[in-house]
C-alpha cells in the first residue's frame, strides 16, 4: 500500500454503473480485477429489455459526461444504440481486457467484523481473493417480483424481463399486462399495437410524466435543487397543462404524493387509454382458468398475463443479514456506503428522476476518494458519515439533490482526510490483513473528536 491506497479493489458488475466505477477505478492508478456473471458487457442492456425499448431518459442526461453518445443518435436511443454505446465506452477506455467474462461471484465476506481488514471473494470455480475493497454493482432488475393471487391462471404468463417481441405474447390475442411502470405501460401499447387492444391492471393511481414537456425532454427539468414543495407544485402544474386530469383517461387520481414513488414517464399510454386500444383495470382479486376477477367485481378472459411488477433488490452473494431492509430496499448512506461496515460500496441501487450519467460519473469519483480515504480512520465511514447524514432506504432521489449531496460528501471527506493524516500518523499505513494493527487508542479519539468538530 502507497501513500493511503488500497492494494487492490473488486468491483462485480460490468453494467451501466459498474463500467464506469472500473474507469474511474483506473484513472485512479488502483489495481483491481472486475467481474461479469455473462459473457457480454451492459448488464440489463444486454440481456434484460425488450426489442423495441427506447431510453426514457433523454441521450443529453444519460451519456457519461467524459464519453457523449454520438451526435446522430436520437433524443430517446433505443435499447441497441444504447448497448452500442456502452461498448464503445468499454473500448475506448481499454477497460474491455480488464474484465473477467463468465465468471460468477458467489460469495463476499469480511476478513474481520466489519470489513476494516477488507474482504474475501469467492468465484464460481472455487477460487478466492482478497481484496481492499468490494464494490457491488449487480444491478436491481434481475430478480423477478411476482404477485400471488388465489386461484389459478390455466393461460400463458410471462414476466417482463423475459419478454423481448411480439411473439412472446403467445399466439392468443387476449393479453392483461399487469403492473403501472414504464415496462408495463411500454407492453400494454405493445400488445394493443399487435392485435388491437389489451388490457392493464394496475393497483391504485400512479403519477404518468409525459417523455417531454413543452418539447424538452422530462428529465431535463431535473438541473437545479429546489425544495421539494416547490418541486412537485411545479411538476403538478406542468402535468396538468400537458395531460389535463387522470380521469379522462380512466385512469384512478395517484394516491400518494409526487416523487415519494417512481414516476413512470410514458406519452404513448394516454394515447392508447384515449383510443380505447387499452383498458385500464383494478388491481386482480383472484384465478379461475382463463378468467381474472379484478377488486371492483368485474372479470375478464385472457390467454396471456404479461407480469411488469418490478424486481426485488438482492445481493445473493452477500450475507444478507449484514443489512437492515425497510419496504424491500437495504438502508445505505447515500445509497452507497453500508452501515457498520467499511470498503463495501453498492454501487447503482438509486432511480433518479433524471439520467444517471452524471451521477454515475460523479459518484464514481467519490467512490474512489471513499475508498482511498477508509484507510485512514479507525472506524467504518460509513458510521462516521451516518452521524451526519441518516442511513435511507429509498432509491428514489433527484438528479440535482444527488450531485449536491456528493460535492458536499467529497469535501467533507476530503477534510476529514487531511486532518487524519496530521493526526492519525501511523493509521494512513495499514495493509491488507486479517485484523487491522491496533491503533493508539488516544489517537483514535482525536481523529473521531476532529472529524465531529468539523462535521458540526
Amino acid at each position: 500500500m502507497v501513500d493511503g491506497t488500497p492494494e487492490r479493489v473488486c468491483v462485480i458488475g460490468a453494467g451501466y454503473t459498474g463500467i464506469a466505477l472500473a474507469r474511474a477505478v483506473k484513472e485512479a492508478g488502483l489495481a483491481y480485477d472486475h467481474f461479469e456473471a455473462t459473457g457480454a458487457v451492459g448488464g440489463n442492456w444486454s440481456h434484460g429489455v425488450y426489442d423495441s425499448t427506447h431510453l426514457i431518459s433523454s441521450k443529453k442526461s444519460t451519456q457519461y459526461p467524459e464519453y457523449p453518445m454520438p451526435a446522430h443518435y436520437p433524443t430517446f436511443p433505443s435499447a441497441a444504440q444504447m448497448l452500442a454505446y456502452l461498448n464503445d465506452y468499454v473500448d475506448h477506455f481499454g477497460l474491455r481486457e480488464r474484465i473477467e467474462f463468465t465468471t460468477a461471484v458467489v460469495d463476499v465476506r469480511p476478513l474481520d467484523r466489519t470489513g476494516m481488514a477488507g474482504w474475501r471473494v469467492t468465484l464460481a470455480s472455487g477460487e478466492q481473493r482478497e481484496y481492499a475493497a468490494v464494490a457491488v454493482a449487480n444491478g436491481h432488475y434481475w430478480e423477478r417480483n411476482i404477485p400471488s393471487y388465489p386461484g389459478v391462471f390455466t393461460g400463458r404468463q410471462t414476466h417482463s424481463k423475459d419478454y423481448k417481441r411480439p411473439a412472446d405474447f403467445g399466439d392468443g390475442g387476449r393479453v392483461l399486462v399487469v403492473g403501472a411502470g414504464n415496462s408495463a405501460g411500454d407492453l400494454a401499447v405493445e400488445a394493443a399495437a399487435t392485435f388491437g387492444g389489451a388490457d392493464l391492471s394496475m393497483r391504485s393511481g400512479y403519477w404518468f410524466i409525459p417523455k417531454t414537456i413543452f418539447g424538452i425532454p422530462a428529465s431535463e427539468w431535473d438541473r437545479v435543487w429546489l425544495p421539494m414543495p416547490v418541486q412537485r407544485l411545479g411538476f403538478k402544474i406542468l402535468l396538468r397543462l400537458s395531460y389535463g386530469r387522470y380521469e379522462r383517461y380512466g385512469l384512478d387520481h395517484p394516491n400518494h404524493r409526487l416523487f415519494t414513488k417512481d414516476v413512470t414517464v410514458n406519452s404513448s399510454l394516454p394515447y392508447a387509454l384515449l383510443h380505447g386500444k387499452v383498458r385500464p383495470r383494478k388491481e386482480i382479486a383472484r384465478f379461475d382458468g382463463d378468467t381474472v376477477h379484478f377488486v371492483d367485481g368485474t372479470r375478464g378472459e385472457y390467454d396471456t398475463i404479461v407480469w411488469a411488477t418490478g424486481y426485488r433488490t438482492r445481493f445473493p452473494f452477500l450475507d444478507e443479514a449484514m443489512f437492515t431492509w425497510e419496504n424491500g430496499q437495504p438502508l445505505l448512506v447515500e445509497h452507497t456506503l453500508v452501515p457498520r461496515y467499511a470498503n463495501l460500496y453498492i454501487w447503482g441501487l438509486v432511480a433518479p428522476r433524471s439520467g444517471a450519467g452524471k451521477i454515475i460519473s460523479v459518484g464514481a469519483a467519490f467512490l474512489v476518494e471513499a475508498m482511498r480515504a477508509q484507510r485512514l480512520f479507525p472506524i467504518p465511514l460509513s458510521d462516521l458519515v451516518a452521524r451526519r447524514v441518516r442511513a435511507r432506504s429509498s432509491i428514489l432521489a433527484g438528479s440535482a439533490e444527488i450531485l449536491g449531496r456528493i460535492k458536499l460528501l467529497r469535501r467533507a471527506i476530503r477534510i476529514h482526510a487531511r486532518r487524519a493524516r496530521l493526526l492519525g500518523g501511523g493509521l494512513a499505513t495499514w495493509s491488507v490483513r486479517r485484523e487491522p494493527p491496533p491503533a493508539s487508542p488516544n489517537g483514535q479519539v482525536k481523529v473521531v473528536d476532529k472529524i465531529e468538530e468539523l462535521s458540526a
